[in-house]
């Protein structure tokens, strides 16, 4: 466990994963998990393009360019705000 809690801050730095993480999480929040995935896709979209310098067509493009580590992160905190919802639910309902 405390391997864990060494590695989880080098990896949110690495790439901004933090940013994709934080990001997802208050569009999920305001919005739904959906809207988030469609927001992931979006940053690494932006991603891609914006350090690539070529702003290569899309038919030409490699998928292979993706760090579906950051995408990984975003789907973390859509899950997270998805929680959020689940316990307002929850606590309405009663």
């Amino acid at each position: 466990m405390k391997k864990i809690v060494e590695i989880l801050p080098e990896w949110l730095k690495e790439s901004n994963r933090w940013k994709h993480l934080v990001g997802v999480f208050v569009v999920s929040l305001f919005g739904t998990i959906l809207m988030g995935v469609g927001c992931i896709g979006g940053m690494e979209f932006k991603d891609v393009h914006h350090y690539n310098g070529d702003h290569i067509p899309i038919k030409h493009w490699d998928w292979s360019a993706w760090d579906w580590l950051d995408c990984l992160a975003g789907l973390i905190g859509g899950l997270m705000a998805v929680v959020i919802h689940l316990i307002i639910y929850l606590l309405i309902k009663v």
